[in-house]
């Protein structure tokens, strides 16, 4: 079965725009999530940010994930008493810039 130039110019178009529309949707639906919480404190000068999982979203537990220097995340208990410490401590970082 032969194409013309057109259509399989086409045909060749539709292809790579649909393998970028699925590629694009699966990264969308692949989160990293913590499945269990870090045993250590960590240190507050190595922690360089925080964002939060929240159980009812995409994800099981309810989270704080450090940010650390290293460029590393780390789980941790968002009931423990080091974890709020740290968390008040970082937010009122980020309201003195």
């Amino acid at each position: 079965m032969r194409c013309s130039s057109k259509s399989c110019v086409l045909a060749a178009l539709m292809s790579v725009l649909l393998l970028y529309l699925c590629s694009k949707s699966e990264a969308a639906s692949n989160f990293d999530c913590c499945l269990r919480y870090t045993e250590h404190v960590l240190p507050t000068r190595f922690i360089m940010g925080f964002t939060q999982q929240l159980a009812d979203e995409a994800c099981d537990i309810n989270a704080v994930i450090f940010h650390t220097k290293k460029r590393l995340s780390v789980c941790a208990d968002p009931k423990k008493s080091w974890v709020k410490r740290t968390v008040r401590i970082l937010s009122q970082r980020v309201k003195k810039m």
